[in-house]
C-alpha cells in the first residue's frame, strides 16, 4: 500500500494506493470522506478539516483524561496507603494499651497482695464490713500469679513501645507531612523495610504489604529491623517533624 497525503486550510486529501484491483474502498465512519476511483487501484479520500480537528480535539482530550485519572489514582492510592498503614497502626496500638494498663493493674496488685500477706498477724482480728476474697479478683483470674502478671507487664510494654515506635516510622516517611506517601516515599518506605513490592499487582497491594510486616515485626519484637528502618529513613533525609510529634502526642494521649 502507498499513502501520499496533502493538507489544505479547508481538505486534508490522501491518496491511498493498493496492490490489489478493488473497485470499493471504505475509510472509517467518522471521515465522510468523498472517494474517486483512479486505475491501478488508487483511491483519493478528500476529508473536511474540521472535522480532523474534532477528530485530533477528541483524542487529545481522551489522552489528558486518562492522565490526570491516572494522577488522580496514584494520588488516591498514596493517600490510601498511608492512612491504611497509620490507622492499622493505630489499632493495635490502642489494644497494646489496653493490654498494658491491665497487666501494670494485676502487677501491682498482686504486690499489694504480698506486703498484706507479710503484714498479717494472725492474733489481731480486724472487723470489716466488706469480705474480699483474693481469689475471686479479676487479676487472679488472669495470671496464675505475680511472675505471669510481671511476664505479661514487660511483655504487653515491649509491644506498645514497638507499635509506637512503628507508628512514628510511618510518621516519619512522610516527608511532607501531607498525609500520604508519594511515588518517591512509597518507594523509600518499602525499601527501608525490606519489602519486595510486586510488579503489576493490585493499586493497595503496598498497603497489605505494609500492614503485614508491622504485624511480623510486631509479633516477633524485631526491634533491630525496625530501627535499621527508620535509620535508613533518616539516612535519606527523613526528619521527625513538628507535625509528627503531635501526631503521637494524639496517640499517646499527651496534651
Amino acid at each position: 500500500m502507498r499513502v501520499s497525503v496533502t493538507e489544505s486550510p479547508r481538505f486534508f486529501i490522501c491518496l491511498v494506493c493498493v496492490r490489489d484491483e478493488r473497485q470499493d474502498f471504505h475509510a472509517p465512519g467518522w471521515i465522510q470522506s468523498k472517494l474517486a476511483a483512479h486505475t491501478e487501484g488508487c483511491y483519493t479520500a478528500v476529508v473536511d478539516m474540521p472535522i480532523i480537528r474534532k477528530v485530533a480535539m477528541g483524542l487529545l482530550s481522551g489522552l489528558l483524561i486518562t492522565l490526570l485519572l491516572a494522577e488522580g489514582s496514584g494520588a488516591a492510592m498514596g493517600k490510601g496507603v498511608f492512612r491504611g498503614f497509620t490507622e492499622h497502626i493505630t489499632r493495635q496500638i490502642a489494644k497494646d494499651k489496653v493490654d498494658f494498663a491491665e497487666a501494670e493493674s494485676c502487677t501491682s496488685w498482686f504486690y499489694q497482695q504480698l506486703k498484706k500477706s507479710f503484714r498479717y498477724r494472725p492474733e489481731v482480728q480486724r472487723l470489716s464490713f466488706v469480705n474480699e476474697d483474693p481469689d475471686l479478683h479479676p487479676c487472679a483470674k488472669r495470671y496464675p500469679g505475680i511472675d505471669e502478671a510481671r511476664a505479661a507487664f514487660a511483655q504487653s510494654q515491649s509491644f506498645l513501645s514497638l507499635s509506637l515506635t512503628f507508628y512514628q516510622f510511618a510518621l516519619v516517611a512522610d516527608r511532607d507531612d501531607n498525609e500520604r506517601y508519594d511515588a518517591i516515599e512509597l518507594r523509600d518506605v518499602l525499601d527501608s523495610l525490606r519489602v519486595v513490592p510486586v510488579e503489576d499487582g493490585l493499586p493497595f497491594e503496598p498497603l497489605a504489604k505494609l500492614n503485614g510486616k508491622f504485624d511480623d515485626v510486631r509479633q516477633a519484637t524485631e526491634f533491630m529491623a525496625l530501627t535499621q528502618g527508620m535509620q535508613v529513613l533518616y539516612d535519606k533525609g527523613y526528619r521527625l517533624t513538628h507535625g509528627d510529634q503531635a501526631a503521637m502526642r494524639r496517640v499517646t494521649g499527651e496534651h
